[in-house]
């Protein structure tokens, strides 16, 4: 009896010591896709490129080649107080051939760039906007570093050709490397953003190196309910967006943010970001600066209150309320929108008091005498759509490995461990006997 109770013991302890094997294994697994493998999967994707859109609607624009060649634009050139009044030719005998020269002369000058022509009528209203960006990651990029580029602009869709350069307002090529976890910029001179002004990259401002603060493009894994420093490109300024509240955005979980900034004086802030990242007078510097003031100008030309005859120097002011919805889980932005309000003002205090005055706002969107640009949109619904599929995508993936496996893998091994350690014990009740 002694012998059999023993040989059954040790045929009992095989299969005891595989369940217990077993048990471990899993539970090993279980504890590495928690602690070790999906953290190390919460990291921005080396193959990102994405494409947003935003819907196009009602904008305003002021043509700046019509304002630098002091000619109305099309859509304004047949109003009345946008037509150089024709000089009346001299009666006969009244002056002769000089008088005739001179009052030829005269009436060029005032077709010229002398003619004071109201600023309303280089700027195009009501005209159909609509904003594009496409974001991919580029070299240099490894396993803890991103390199992203921004290329983004706002077009005319009236006039927009094929390749939308025809109808280009403006256009910036961003390009920055952030922390792969954080979605934070590293801290080193190597974001640049180029200002496209003319259409043609090739010809604007060679980008220097500078360290910018804020998020962007990406918020972080994890995403919490709280402020966060948020870069600006149009001004080189990092200012606070702030967490609004939980919501959804095509079935996908979102948190809501939004960021009002401005009145922002657009020439003193870039003037001062390439005076902090150059040495020395840039003229393609200059060039583009020169968009953002305008000086020798009358008053009675920007529709100013006072002497219309005051000679005035205008500064180009931006405003901005951006709202951005964000996946926590994953960071990814699912969805956004902009109110873009760009104008001309004396200086800071002119630009605070008239932005403040909600009526003089809408009076001046409404019928623009110092606007620069006025638009107003949010991504379009196939853009909503793929980006809430990708967001969803992400984050089930870490859902499934960081939270439905590793359970199961856990209750498997507890349940392989206890009827190890069951087995083992019967075993060895059975040797004792």
């Amino acid at each position: 009896m002694t012998r059999q109770s023993s040989s059954e013991g040790r045929r009992a302890s095989i299969p005891a010591l595989v369940l217990i094997g077993l048990g471990a294994f899993l539970l090993t697994i279980a504890v590495a896709l928690v602690f070790f493998v999906v953290p190390a999967q919460k990291k921005t994707p080396l193959d990102i490129n994405s494409t947003t859109v935003t819907d196009t609607t009602a904008g305003s624009v002021l043509v700046a080649g019509a304002l630098a060649g002091n000619k109305p634009t099309e859509a304004n050139a047949e109003r009345e107080e946008c037509r150089v009044p024709e000089e009346e030719a001299p009666a006969e005998g009244e002056g002769g051939e000089a008088a005739e020269g001179e009052d030829a002369e005269a009436a060029e000058g005032a077709e010229g760039e002398d003619a004071q022509i109201p600023v309303s009528c280089f700027i195009d209203s009501d005209i159909p906007l609509y904003s594009q960006r496409r974001v991919q990651a580029v070299e240099p990029s490894d396993g803890d570093d991103i390199t992203m580029q921004a290329a983004q602009s706002l077009i005319r869709d009236d006039q927009s050709g094929s390749d939308g350069a025809e109808g280009l307002v403006n256009a910036t090529i961003d390009r920055l490397t952030a922390d792969r976890e954080s979605a934070m910029p590293i801290d080193e001179p190597v974001s640049t953003l180029q200002l496209v002004t003319s259409g043609d990259p090739e010809n604007e401002v060679a980008p220097a190196g500078f360290v910018r603060e804020g998020l962007q493009y990406k918020f972080p894994f994890g995403t919490e309910q709280k402020d966060y420093p948020y870069f600006d490109a149009s001004t080189f300024t990092t200012n606070p967006i702030s967490f609004v509240g939980e919501t959804t955005v095509g079935g996908v979980e979102a948190y809501e943010f939004r960021q009002e900034i401005g009145p922002i004086d657009m020439w003193s802030s870039i003037r001062d970001h390439f005076a902090s990242v150059s040495s020395g007078y840039d003229p393609t510097v200059e060039s583009v600066l020169a968009s953002y003031r305008r000086d020798g100008m009358s008053a009675g030309q920007w529709g100013l209150e006072g002497d219309p005859e005051r000679e005035v120097d205008m500064h180009r002011f931006y405003t901005n309320t951006r709202t951005v919805w964000v996946n926590p889980t994953t960071g990814q932005i699912v969805n956004g929108s902009e109110d873009i309000f760009q104008f001309f003002a004396e200086d800071q205090d002119a630009a605070d008091e008239f932005f403040q005055d909600k009526a003089a706002v809408d009076a001046e969107k409404n019928d623009p005498t110092r606007t620069a640009v006025q638009f107003d949109a949010a991504w379009n619904e196939e853009t909503v759509e793929t980006t809430g599929a990708e967001a969803q995508e992400s984050a089930d993936t870490l859902n499934t490995f960081g939270r439905v496996v590793p359970a199961i893998l856990g209750i498997l091994g507890v349940i392989s461990l206890a009827a190890g350690v069951f087995l083992g014990v019967r075993g060895g009740r059975a040797r004792t006997a």
